[in-house]
């Protein structure tokens, strides 16, 4: 008779642990609703996102309006043929040097851009092979001629010549950083 009181004297003590414990806590009582909710579901679902998904989400979004506004833009058309793509100018990481700062813009050292300005009499190249425009000098002038034979024997390796302004930039980053850090515009 002791053994069944104290049996169940121990009985009632832990339903009364138990009930102490779930009752009248909201969250555990939230707990356990969203448990049994999510046993009887296929698909679960969160409501807290982490940070970094929120902030990639949004550098993302930020990117893409970007890329609209660069591609409705009139201006800079010379240095979208080199950055067809922001995502792209973004991965790249490119030591700017003013050589080939002012071939991707096309300001500041062609003499055709000086010539617009008025700076100069002349967008004629010394080589004589035309205004010395941004794809003069890339592709024509024979004033750059050994320079180019470096960036021409350096591209084939990876692909075919001539390559678009993008390509120089993608995938010959290095190698048209030489060439253009080797221009010398008092010469030219």
């Amino acid at each position: 008779m002791k053994k069944a009181i104290a049996l169940e004297n121990h009985i009632w003590r832990i339903i009364f642990i138990w009930i102490k414990a779930h009752s009248w806590n909201y969250g555990n009582e939230l707990a356990d609703k969203l448990a049994k909710e999510a046993a009887r579901k296929d698909d679960i679902s969160f409501n807290r996102i982490p940070k970094s998904e929120i902030a990639q989400h949004v550098r993302d979004q930020s990117i893409a309006k970007w890329q609209i506004q660069w591609d409705r833009t009139t201006k800079a058309l010379t240095t979208k043929e080199f950055f067809l793509v922001i995502k792209n100018r973004l991965i790249n990481k490119i030591k700017l040097k003013p050589n080939f700062t002012a071939i991707v813009t096309a300001h500041g050292k062609t003499k055709a851009y000086l010539h617009r300005f008025k700076v100069i009499e002349s967008p004629v190249c010394p080589c004589d092979g035309g205004n010395q425009t941004v794809d003069h000098l890339i592709y024509d002038c024979s004033i750059l001629h050994r320079e180019r034979e470096k960036l021409i024997s350096k591209v084939l390796k990876q692909g075919n010549w001539p390559v678009t302004k993008s390509d120089l930039v993608n995938k010959c980053i290095k190698y048209f950083l030489e060439f253009t850090n080797k221009m010398d515009f008092k010469k030219l």
